[in-house]
């Protein structure tokens, strides 16, 4: 609410009365509300893209050795 209350002050400060400046306030908080990431939102979908990285190398990994182990150069003396 105090995040409300200094964007209604800014616009007041800007010169538009006090109950309108409350108003317009109200409106763009509840227009961006659900559309902004949270620290949290940020925090678990940094662990996701981490695990997903994970996941990713180690199945590249696995898939390199694999290739190499079914493809030795057979050399015949």
């Amino acid at each position: 609410m105090s995040d409300r209350l200094a964007l209604a002050n800014a616009i007041e400060d800007a010169g538009i009365p006090r109950d309108k400046a409350q108003r317009v306030a109200s409106v763009i908080f509840d227009a961006i509300h659900d559309n902004v990431a949270t620290k949290a939102d940020l925090d678990r979908l940094e662990h996701r893209l981490t695990l997903r990285g994970i996941t990713a190398l180690v199945t590249g990994l696995g898939v390199l050795f694999a290739a190499l182990h079914q493809w030795p150069p057979h050399l015949t003396p």
